[in-house]
């Protein structure tokens, strides 16, 4: 089973409906909190703050016990009942006015993201609220809450529990959804379900807050301290995200989907789990990132034995949450070559994207047959520039128990993969297999650290300057080789000599002048930094 879990929306309806169109699952959890505001403008949320303040002092002067346990709606109205003085049933006024306009905006919220929900009627949704988030079961949304329900699906208990035990400014306090500890424990006891979905954590899992520490819920804690096998799904604590397995459990926090204002910056959004069951067992978790309507994987977390193995797969998206990913400093003309692609790559044509993905398909086909591979793409389809006749250019990698050298040290092409190739060239799509490599034997070389390993150092090269397709087979060793980088960086050195060939060929010159062209083509102008970056790199005179 799959499913896609998405947390802290803010208010970013519009990328929920890109989710739902850009994801298959079996099951949507698009929690809270799901609104970042209760008033159209900041002018309304600080004069509403602004007569909650002074109906809180006024509260608080109370010596009955009743009006000091009043909620302020309640202490609004019973100022206007009887108080003379004009400054206090102003702001009483005022609250009352303003907590309409509140629940109003908050009611019309939630009925936009309904409709983008509907109209989606082939996907399973549920919601759950947060603390920024009113009760749901009044709102549009009441058929697909989750706040203290229990569903089932494929035999697998799922029960949820919003919001969280914080003030939230600029929520009227009888519009929150309340929570309570030892009701949630209550719940769970009662409901027993195999994955718990809720806004705020437990204590000490995927809960910090930077200069408080640990926020998460202590009853939720000893709840899961003595209970086993249960998959937490959370939000709340946006840069405390992540994947951890500990005391039998799997805790899941992927980060905040809508854009957060955290520490007085603003954190951006778009961040969400894929999560795929095998039964009732995390198979693999892989944390994502939408942009622009398409899903990037970042993170991921496989089930290996009795834990779990972690692979980054972007780093630079990886960093870009959060994350910390050791320095890579590549030689110049590397570098030099990065900077230039990442350009063109901002201009990636949609024939590129047909081409990457015709060859994900490839790879997904040939995994139901038992045999892993992934590419490295070369040419036009690595620079973004393919058009519709361009030719597939690619480095294979496969598994050693895939791999029959030839007397090139390259891995030999196998049966399935040829009968593929050769289908597409019947479809008028020329792929041509560059180089294929041993996975396996390249790990293996990175550990012995043999700089004079062929397949180790074509791999170095590849992965420098190559555009990946499956990165979850090429990653192992791509991280064990980040981790030692001394080591990564000799080797790159040693290929300078190679790369002054490659660089200086007549079909290498070309390639840059037909990369232009398309996008001269395009009505792209190319800027004159990108233009005197590609003359340095191809060493020529002034285009």
């Amino acid at each position: 089973m799959r499913i896609v879990f998405a947390t802290d929306i803010h208010h970013a309806f519009k990328a929920v409906g890109y989710l739902l169109d850009n994801t298959n699952a079996d099951l949507y959890l698009i929690c809270g909190d799901l609104v970042s505001r209760s008033f159209s403008t900041y002018k309304k949320a600080w004069s509403f703050t602004e007569a909650a303040e002074a109906l809180s002092r006024e509260r608080e002067k109370s010596c009955a016990l009743t009006q000091l346990q009043d909620g302020l709606i309640r202490k609004a109205e019973r100022i206007l009942e009887s108080e003379t003085d004009t400054d206090i049933r102003r702001s009483a006024e005022c609250y009352l006015d303003f907590s309409k306009k509140a629940e109003s905006y908050l009611i019309n919220s939630y009925s936009r993201l309904e409709s983008i929900i509907s109209a989606r009627p082939g996907k399973k949704v549920y919601v759950l609220p947060g603390n920024y988030d009113m009760d749901l079961q009044k709102t549009a949304l009441k058929n697909r809450d989750l706040h203290k329900k229990s569903f089932e699906i494929e035999d697998i208990r799922i029960s949820g529990y919003g919001s969280a035990a914080v003030m939230t400014p600029g929520l009227p306090e009888h519009l929150k959804v309340h929570y309570d500890e030892d009701d949630l424990v209550g719940f769970l006891q009662s409901s027993q379900p195999r994955i718990i979905v809720l806004h705020q954590p437990a204590y000490g899992f995927l809960d910090s807050i930077a200069c408080y520490g640990c926020t998460g819920s202590n009853a939720l804690r000893r709840y899961l301290d003595d209970t086993r096998g249960i998959i937490v799904l959370s939000g709340h604590n946006h840069e405390s995200w992540g994947i951890i397995n500990a005391q039998g459990s799997c805790f899941i926090n992927p980060s905040n989907f809508g854009n957060a204002a955290d520490s007085g910056r603003l954190r951006p959004g778009g961040y969400f789990l894929d999560l795929c069951l095998t039964g009732a067992e995390v198979h693999r978790a892989t944390i994502k990132r939408l942009e622009r309507g398409r899903p990037y994987s970042i993170y991921e977390a496989r089930k290996e034995g009795d834990g779990f193995s972690n692979l980054v797969l972007d780093e630079k998206r990886y960093a870009g949450a959060g994350g910390k990913i050791p320095e890579i400093r590549h030689i110049p003309p590397i570098k030099e070559l990065l900077r230039i692609k990442e350009f063109f790559l901002t201009h990636q044509s949609a024939d590129t994207d047909k081409l990457v993905g015709k060859l994900r398909e490839i790879y997904r086909d040939i995994e139901k047959d038992g045999m892993e591979v992934a590419f490295d793409l070369l040419g036009s389809v690595s620079f973004g520039m393919a058009e519709a006749h361009s030719d597939l250019d690619l480095v294979v990698y496969m598994r050693s128990r895939d791999c029959v050298l030839d007397e090139e040290d390259t891995c030999g092409v196998p049966r399935p993969l040829r009968a593929v190739f050769e289908a597409f060239r019947q479809k008028g799509i020329e792929t041509e297999v560059c180089d294929s490599i041993d996975i396996e034997r390249v790990m293996e070389a990175i550990m012995r650290e043999d700089s004079e390993d062929g397949q180790l150092q074509r791999f170095i090269f590849y992965r420098s300057v190559c555009r990946p397709v499956n990165l979850r087979l090429i990653k192992k060793a791509e991280n064990l080789l980040l981790s030692r980088e001394a080591f990564r960086r000799e080797v790159e050195e040693s290929l300078k000599d190679y790369l002054e060939i490659l660089v200086s060929s007549v079909r290498h010159v070309q390639s840059f002048d037909k990369y232009r062209s398309r996008l001269t083509e395009r009505g792209i102008e190319i800027p004159a930094d990108i233009e005197g970056a590609i003359r340095n790199y191809l060493r020529r005179s002034p285009l």
